[in-house]
């Protein structure tokens, strides 16, 4: 038995591998944003007045998970982006339409709902994607 070829590393392209890191960052460094650091135990947190000093920043991030996603599907083939359907495409558009929509504005009924807007829309959206896997 040789076990030579076991101890040689694999060829592995650098660029494809970093690009399949860029989406959870984003999704962690969205998260930092949306949650306040802990600080002392005895000092309330408003988290209304955190919210909107980092909403910018956390929706802006954020939105940058559509382009990246589409870059992927796009990767894997122009017949797998298109096999994805309307669904993908027509939730896509929300999804940065809305998030950038977020950043902009301040208004405490808008992110009223779009909270409830985003989790329907992820959860209709996933039963749909999910239904032409099977």
């Amino acid at each position: 038995m040789d076990l030579l070829p076991l101890a040689r590393p694999a060829a592995v392209d650098i660029l494809p591998f970093l690009f399949v890191l860029i989406s959870p960052t984003i999704l962690y460094l969205a998260s930092l944003l949306l949650f306040p650091r802990e600080g002392d135990v005895d000092t309330p947190i408003d988290y209304k007045t955190h919210y909107y000093a980092n909403h910018r920043a956390f929706f802006i991030l954020f939105a940058l998970f559509v382009p990246v996603d589409i870059v992927d599907s796009l990767l894997k083939g122009l017949p797998h982006f298109l096999a994805l359907g309307p669904i993908y495409f027509v939730s896509s558009v929300l999804y940065f339409a809305g998030l950038i929509t977020a950043a902009l504005t301040r208004n405490q009924r808008y992110h009223e709902f779009y909270a409830v807007f985003f989790l329907i829309q992820t959860a209709v959206g996933s039963f749909l994607i999910f239904e032409t896997l099977v």
